[in-house]
C-alpha cells in the first residue's frame, strides 16, 4: 500500500510543452437522454452526472497544463445552465451537437453512438496541424502527453487505444473477431478492438474515417442485437481495421501509457502501472468523479487515494468473479 500511495515522480516539463507544440483539441460528448442516464455503467445518478464528470475532466486537463475541454451536447442550454454554478474559468466550453445518426432510443450506450457525429463536426473546425483528442467524460488527466507520441500520431494521422487483450479475454477472440468482421462487411487481416475513451486524430484522417465508419454503422445497426457489444466501439473499431488493412498506420497509444482503462479490483495489471498513465479511464468510478466536481479545487492526489481505496475493496469481488467464470 505504501508504494501505491507514495508521491508520483515529477514528469519532465517538456510534457506540457508537447501539447502546445503539436496542438491538441480535447473534446467529449455529453448526451442527455430523456428517459434516464443512458448507460449500463451508471445505473444510479442524476440527469447531469456526465456533466459533472466533464467538469472534473476539464479541471484535471487544466491542472496538467493541457487545453480546455470542449463538450458537445444535444442539450447545450441545459448544460450551460447547470455549469453556471461552477467558476467560469474551470468549466468546459459547450457547443450544440449536430447529430444525424438514427437509432432506437432504448439501445444500450445510446448516447455514445453519436461520437461519430461529434468527430465529423469537430473536424470541420479543427485547425490544420492540430490533433483532435476525443475523450470519455469518466477520464482524468494525470500529466501531459508524451512529446514523442504526439509527433508519431501527428505523422500517421491517428492514435487509438488497442484493448484487444481485454476484449478477447472477456468475450473470446473468435466471437469478438466474428463481430468485427460482420460489422466491417469483410474479413480482416489483423482484427483489433479499440477503446472509445481515447482517440487522437488529424482532420485529414477523420475525413477518411467518417464515411467508412458510417457504412459500418449501417451494418452494425442491422445486427445490433446479435453482437457482444453495443456502442461506438463496435463500428469505429471495424472502420479502423478496414483502414489499417488498406495501409493506414495506427499508433497504439496504450503502449505509451497515454491512456489506461482501470476497473476497480481488476488484477490483470499492477495498479502502479496506471499511476503513470497520462490519462486514466475509470468506467466504474463515474459517481466518484461526479462528486469530485463539487470540490473547490481539483486534487489529483485526492482522486488517486480514493481510487486506491476503491480498488482494494473490490479486489475480493473481482477474484470471486474470475473464480465463478473459471467454473
Amino acid at each position: 500500500m505504501r508504494n501505491i500511495l507514495s508521491p508520483r515522480p515529477q514528469q519532465p516539463d517538456t510534457m506540457g510543452y508537447a501539447a502546445r507544440e503539436i496542438g491538441i483539441v480535447p473534446c467529449a460528448l455529453v448526451f442527455l437522454a430523456d428517459g434516464g442516464i443512458g448507460s449500463p455503467n451508471l445505473r444510479k445518478g442524476d440527469r447531469f452526472s456526465y456533466v459533472a464528470q466533464a467538469v472534473t475532466l476539464n479541471r484535471s486537463l487544466l491542472a496538467a497544463r493541457l487545453p480546455r475541454l470542449t463538450i458537445a451536447s444535444n442539450a447545450p442550454r441545459e448544460i450551460s445552465d447547470y455549469l453556471s454554478r461552477f467558476e467560469a474559468d474551470l468549466c468546459p466550453t459547450v457547443i450544440p451537437l449536430a447529430s444525424s445518426l438514427e437509432l432506437p432510443e432504448g439501445t444500450p450506450f445510446y448516447g455514445a453512438h453519436f461520437k461519430l457525429d461529434l468527430l465529423e463536426q469537430m473536424a470541420q473546425t479543427l485547425p490544420e496541424g492540430k490533433l483532435l483528442l476525443l475523450l470519455d467524460t469518466d477520464v482524468i488527466a494525470q500529466h501531459g502527453l508524451d512529446m514523442d507520441l504526439l509527433r508519431r500520431c501527428h505523422a500517421s494521422g491517428v492514435g487509438a487505444f488497442d484493448i484487444s487483450d481485454q476484449e478477447f479475454f472477456a468475450y473470446g477472440a473468435s466471437r469478438v473477431i466474428a463481430d468485427l468482421e460482420r460489422v466491417a462487411g469483410r474479413s480482416l487481416g489483423n482484427p483489433r478492438w479499440f477503446g472509445g475513451e481515447f482517440l487522437l486524430a488529424s482532420r485529414e484522417f477523420i475525413d477518411r474515417l467518417v464515411p467508412v465508419a458510417r457504412a459500418c454503422f449501417d451494418r452494425y445497426r442491422a445486427v445490433i442485437g446479435e453482437l457482444h457489444h453495443q456502442g461506438d466501439e463496435a463500428f469505429v473499431s471495424a472502420a479502423l481495421n478496414i483502414l489499417s488493412d488498406e495501409g493506414q498506420r495506427i499508433i497504439d497509444v496504450g503502449e505509451y501509457r497515454a491512456i489506461g482503462r482501470h476497473w476497480s479490483g481488476n488484477t490483470h495489471r499492477d495498479l502502479r502501472w496506471f499511476r503513470h498513465c497520462a490519462l486514466l479511464h475509470l468506467p466504474d468510478c463515474k459517481t466518484l468523479l461526479g462528486r469530485e466536481a463539487r470540490q473547490r479545487t481539483f486534487s489529483g492526489a485526492r482522486v488517486w487515494r480514493r481510487i486506491v481505496v476503491r480498488h482494494q475493496m473490490h479486489r475480493l469481488v473481482w477474484l470471486f468473479r474470475i473464480y465463478v467464470r473459471s467454473r
